[in-house]
């Protein structure tokens, strides 16, 4: 499985660091999966909500990925400024290639902003509840899967358990997912709404 982790000016660095951290431990574990850090117009450095510059980050290939995972962050200046926006929108063709796509935290809202969610349930972080109300049915469970639309909620942790999820769903790999458990110290909460 090719995950790509959708990194932008403003992004919630522990949000999208989490996910890649739990792949990344699979993957050590000998499951077949891959994860990279990507940017939508090809910047090779981003400046996090708290203020972390990451680099080495490649530009995405979202025909080429199995599940692109769009994490939080300062949310409401990225779809003021309409920029990644306007890429995500890209996945509502429904000709297009299109991997999986994830929201972690307010990641639901960029998802629900670019129209990806309409009609549809969805989850985020709490306080963001009303903004997501805006595009999808909002559905208080720690994931939502909606089948080619899985979101998680309830705070940066869920950066955590949306990745463990998609090792059980997609590869079928629940003991791997509970190794990589295991080795966070960490125990998945709440609940699946499918």
């Amino acid at each position: 499985m090719r995950v790509e982790i959708l990194m932008y000016d403003g992004v919630s660095e522990v949000d999208a660091i989490m996910a890649l951290h739990v792949f990344q431990v699979a993957a050590r574990l000998d499951a077949p999966v891959t994860a990279r850090l990507v940017t939508a117009d090809g910047a090779t450095e981003v400046t996090g909500a708290d203020h972390t510059r990451v680099t080495g980050l490649a530009e995405w290939s979202p025909d080429e990925a199995d599940v692109l995972l769009v994490s939080g962050g300062w949310i409401h200046e990225v779809i003021a400024d309409g920029e990644l926006i306007e890429r995500l929108a890209r996945f509502r063709d429904p000709a297009a290639p299109r991997p999986i796509l994830t929201g972690v935290c307010a990641g639901a809202v960029l998802l629900g902003a670019a129209g990806l969610l309409e009609g549809r349930p969805a989850t985020t972080h709490h306080p963001a509840f009303p903004d997501l109300a805006a595009y999808a049915e909002v559905v208080d469970a720690r994931i939502v899967d909606a089948g080619d639309v899985i979101t998680a909620g309830g705070g940066p942790l869920s950066g955590f358990d949306l990745p463990l999820y998609l090792l059980e769903r997609e590869l079928g790999l629940s003991r791997t997912a509970a190794r990589v458990e295991q080795f966070m110290e960490y125990d998945r909460r709440g609940t699946v709404w499918r």
